[in-house]
């Protein structure tokens, strides 16, 4: 499924950039760049973190996301 149109960028890959360590929505940014142009998938990218690090157990280090829409 696409999760960053602007990137053109899926959730198989999101969930490998999880896999290798990536666990705030920055992380994955900079492994990926879901999320650095518009922001707007960076709810759907905090979800997928979530459900991944629940799944394996990991903990989350980030409390909030940078990634705010303008008003």
């Amino acid at each position: 499924m696409w999760i960053c149109l602007c990137e053109a960028v899926t959730s198989g890959t999101i969930c490998e950039a999880i896999e290798a360590g990536a666990t705030t929505v920055t992380a994955v940014g900079e492994a990926t760049t879901a999320g650095t142009v518009c922001g707007r998938c960076a709810r759907n990218i905090k979800l997928l973190i979530d459900q991944r690090c629940a799944d394996e157990g990991k903990p989350r280090r980030e409390k909030g996301s940078r990634w705010r829409r303008a008003r």
